[in-house]
């Protein structure tokens, strides 16, 4: 029987988690721009109620900490980013950044040492329900072409005329890209790619357990058609939202990291003894890839003309991909110049006032059309989209090794027999997804940069320890 302080943490901590995508928040500090400020959000707040709970309830990361010498790396990997506030040009920023820091790592050793306690499927359930509201959501401010003006639940008002809404040009229209709760469509996209790979979690966990009479075969019971009706309906308006983000790089993790995943699991599963669990786990993915065929193939359609545009007539040229290759070449510069001690946590934006470059890429876009305003707008000052190059700027090379040595180390403990003896040696869908999530941060810094992104990040990253230590590996 759980006690009451326990009840209430877990309640407590899976409305933190629905709530992820909502951007409520106090401004603490504005400095003109997002990246410079400090804020206060409602899930800080939810968070840090729950880690008070937990202590209540007996919860002591130091036994993880000496169960598991990995997670001395990230220890390191703190104790690296504080040290460079040593060379940070806007201190309050800086401590502001790395109290974030801590919260996300804070986060990511609660779920691993409270795994059995939250309930790995109740975690997925709830992420679950949280994207298919975002989904229906960004559904309809798609349709509309924009927000729908819910305080406390849209990030903002968004039209597709006002400036730094994310659009594109299609034909002679401009198009808005579908928001949800989140301040962009690429965090958006990322939360409802953890979504779709949590369902997939759900729809392929053993069979057995929805057979009301264990004596009876797997294969003996069929579950009636109208208990499919709301799963499916949930995968296809996740699959459905993540097009109407028209995020590039999400939507093509999605297609590729999927595809690898069920090729994965037929393969494996072609290794194991016939038994009728089996079978009933091939069904499953059979017919998970048909819908998700199907689905990505009605949501293509239903937007074919704007995909066409999105996908189809990329450019180097083109505004979005030319000043991710400009952010790049300051953060390669900003490495060069402080490689061992980085220029501060959370401080990119604030130091690239001082590189002549950013009023090249201003003039640039000045003479391009791009701009109506010869001045350097704020919204220029952004950081690199890369999380990778990002950490090497900020905080060193040393810590950004650390940082790779840590993700490097946990995907490969997470990895499982090539060729199983039994269903629970199958790889794990979070495995894949967390893959993608490495691949993206190649070319966005959300996870890094963002409340929202940083909270997914990390509870990916949880999660595939999670599936890993649910079989006892």
């Amino acid at each position: 029987m759980l006690r009451t302080t326990e009840k209430l943490e877990k309640i407590l901590f899976y409305v933190f988690l629905f709530l992820i995508p909502f951007q409520i928040r106090a401004t603490i500090s504005w400095q003109g721009i997002e990246w410079s400020s400090v804020f206060l959000y409602f899930t800080d707040i939810l968070l840090v109620g729950v880690f008070i709970l937990a202590a209540v309830n007996n919860f002591h990361p130091s036994t993880l900490l000496r169960a598991n010498k990995i997670y001395w790396l990230l220890a390191l990997f703190f104790l690296v980013a504080a040290i460079s506030l040593f060379g940070s040009i806007n201190l309050e920023n800086s401590v502001y950044r790395l109290i974030k820091l801590a919260e996300f790592i804070g986060l990511y050793v609660y779920i691993m040492y409270r795994r059995g306690f939250l309930g790995l499927n109740s975690i997925f359930r709830v992420i679950l329900a949280s994207g298919v509201f975002q989904a229906i959501l960004a559904i309809v401010q798609f349709y509309k072409q924009s927000s729908l003006g819910l305080k406390f639940i849209e990030a903002g008002k968004y039209l597709p005329g006002e400036p730094g809404v994310a659009t594109f040009v299609s034909g002679t229209e401009k198009i808005m890209r579908a928001y949800g709760s989140f301040p962009h469509p690429n965090v958006l996209s990322a939360f409802l790619l953890l979504a779709i790979f949590c369902f997939y979690a759900l729809w392929l966990k053993s069979e057995k357990s929805q057979v009301p009479n264990r004596q009876l075969p797997v294969t003996g019971y069929r579950l009636p058609v109208t208990s499919y009706l709301l799963p499916i309906t949930s995968y296809f308006l996740l699959v459905f939202a993540l097009f109407l983000t028209f995020s590039r790089g999400t939507i093509m993790i999605f297609v590729f990291v999927s595809f690898v995943f069920f090729v994965a699991r037929f393969f494996q599963l072609r290794e194991l003894y016939h038994t009728d669990e089996r079978l009933a786990m091939g069904k499953k993915m059979m017919i998970l890839v048909l819908f998700f065929v199907v689905f990505s193939v009605f949501s293509t359609i239903m937007v074919l003309p704007y995909f066409k545009t999105r996908f189809t007539e990329i450019s180097v040229n083109e505004e979005a991909i030319d000043l991710r290759f400009f952010y790049n070449k300051m953060a390669i510069s900003m490495v060069r110049e402080r490689p061992r001690s980085g220029i501060g946590i959370g401080n990119f934006a604030d130091y690239s006032r001082e590189y002549p470059a950013i009023l090249r890429a201003a003039n640039k876009l000045y003479n391009e059309g791009g701009l109506t305003d010869p001045e350097v707008p704020e919204w220029l000052y952004q950081p690199t989209h890369n999380i990778y190059l990002l950490i090497a700027a900020e905080i060193s090379v040393f810590g950004a090794l650390v940082f790779i040595v840590f993700l490097l180390i946990n995907l490969i403990r997470s990895i499982r027999p090539i060729k199983p003896k039994e269903l629970s040696d199958l790889y794990g869908p979070m495995i894949f997804l967390f893959i993608g999530f490495v691949i993206l941060g190649l070319n966005d810094h959300y996870f890094w940069t963002l409340q929202s992104g940083g909270l997914v990040f990390w509870i990916s990253l949880a999660l595939i320890e999670n599936s890993y230590m649910e079989n006892g590996k």
